[in-house]
């Protein structure tokens, strides 16, 4: 499983006590260990006409994805879990889709991602 990849997964709810098995777009995978394996996704939904959230992508290629319906992107809804709790890899964004997630990640994110900049001078 790797970044790009549309996996099968129980993802949580925003209350976390609840799951729903859906789709997610992979955004990493870490391993540390066979035991520690992590996965941090964004929530797919098929549910293209609810209100809309910063970040939402919608994904042309739905079918090339693997998923079965019309969908939605939601990077407002992201979450890191347990590689158990992952099903199956059902498919793989199409490279317009990741062109389009990477640039809508990168507008909601963008107060995490500073632009490095060289300083001049001695360091402070």
């Amino acid at each position: 499983m790797k970044a790009g990849d549309v996996a099968l997964v129980r993802f949580p709810f925003t209350d976390v006590a609840t799951t729903k098995k859906r789709p997610a777009l992979v955004l990493s995978a870490t391993t540390r260990s066979p035991r520690y394996r992590l996965v941090t996704l964004a929530m797919i939904t098929s549910q293209t006409d609810a209100l809309k959230l910063e970040g939402d992508v919608v994904v042309e290629a739905w079918e090339v994805a693997g998923l079965l319906h019309p969908s939605l992107l939601r990077l407002a809804k992201i979450a890191t879990i347990d590689a158990e709790l992952v099903d199956k890899t059902i498919g793989r964004l199409s490279t317009r889709d990741l062109r389009a997630a990477r640039e809508a990640f990168r507008r909601v994110f963008s107060d995490w991602m500073p632009r490095f900049q060289r300083w001049e001078g001695a360091a402070r």
